[in-house]
């Protein structure tokens, strides 16, 4: 029988964190405010850009707090164990900025090239110092 060995970097070495993907959509004009506050959490990339559209469904849309067919999706790149505290915060921010309306899902990071680009990204000053 075969054994098979799973696969590493010739030099042995894993991220020390782990990256996600944070996608949140709010009313339009709240993206600002809202890429502020996750910019709080250690988030060194962000991008926002103006949805239009909703799904066929009103009850979903309206379940969601996404009646309005206008809103901001921010993409965020944060460490994912800060993604709880984030998660956390933000529904209380829906809740008491927001009129009960938006939404928050993550979505891990597989793979990354550049010690420089993965040490901006995490926050790492020791790996952006070290090249810069």
């Amino acid at each position: 029988m075969t054994e098979i060995k799973k696969k590493q970097n010739p030099e042995g070495l894993t991220a020390p964190h782990k990256l996600m993907l944070l996608i949140t959509v709010v009313q339009k004009g709240k993206g600002t405010f809202f890429a502020d506050f996750i910019k709080t959490f250690d988030a060194n990339l962000q991008i926002a850009v103006v949805g239009t559209g909703t799904a066929d469904s009103d009850d979903l849309m309206e379940f969601l707090g996404l009646k309005e067919n206008k809103r901001s999706i921010i993409l965020s790149v944060v460490r994912e164990e800060k993604l709880s505290a984030i998660m956390d915060a933000l529904e209380e921010r829906f809740h008491t900025v927001n009129n009960d309306t938006g939404i928050s899902f993550a979505v891990p990071f597989s793979s990354m090239i550049g010690k420089l680009s993965y040490g901006f990204l995490s926050n790492d000053h020791r790996m952006v110092n070290k090249n810069g």
